[in-house]
């Protein structure tokens, strides 16, 4: 009798324990994050803009509407002239030691193979009824993590195109595990029917 109170003990306090995620509704997309993220609203002034800070305290940014930017489209390189270098605070230059970069008199007249200096990767998956890319820096922690989706409604021709951005920068590994998580798993109430 004791065994099976015991038994029956332990199955109520294990279920009464809290999820280790919760499901935040930001209205058009819901999104599944772990439990200690929280809600971080933004006041947008031509698209719904929000986020997430994390446990870390990252901000996390999303932006939903016809100018979401499309961080695949700025290619940025680990290529810095002397001048620029010598205007980086010393935490900037602590930090740059642990990526692979070029200091160079001029970055428009050196020589370089700017592919070996690329600040991001980018892939395409698919996230709900949509097609995706999502950016990660060549660097770990060392720059901008996240996700555009190019069109969720409307079309550049009739000028209402809605796209989707959501990006935090500067992320541990562990945190942008998370948040790419979080990113495929989205639901997108209002567009994917």
């Amino acid at each position: 009798m004791r065994k099976a109170l015991s038994i029956l003990i332990l199955l109520l306090i294990y279920s009464c324990e809290k999820s280790e995620y919760k499901t935040i509704d930001f209205g058009s997309f819901e999104l599944t994050v772990p439990q200690n993220w929280k809600e971080y609203e933004i006041k947008g002034t031509d698209s719904y803009v929000g986020g997430l800070v994390t446990n870390e305290q990252d901000t996390l940014i999303f932006d939903l509407g016809w100018y979401s930017g499309d961080l695949t489209k700025n290619i940025e390189i680990f290529v810095f002239s002397e001048t620029e270098y010598s205007e980086f605070s010393e935490k900037q230059k602590s930090r740059l030691k642990k990526v692979k970069h070029l200091i160079v008199d001029n970055e428009f007249t050196a020589e370089y193979d700017a592919k070996e200096y690329l600040k991001y990767k980018f892939t395409k998956d698919s996230v709900a009824c949509f097609s995706a890319k999502f950016i990660e820096p060549t660097n770990k922690g060392f720059g901008a993590s996240g996700i555009y989706i190019d069109s969720l409604k409307g079309s550049r021709k009739t000028h209402n195109k809605t796209s989707m951005s959501f990006y935090g920068n500067d992320l541990s590994e562990s945190t942008q595990a998370e948040f790419f998580k979080a990113l495929k798993g989205m639901e997108f109430k209002d567009y994917c029917k």
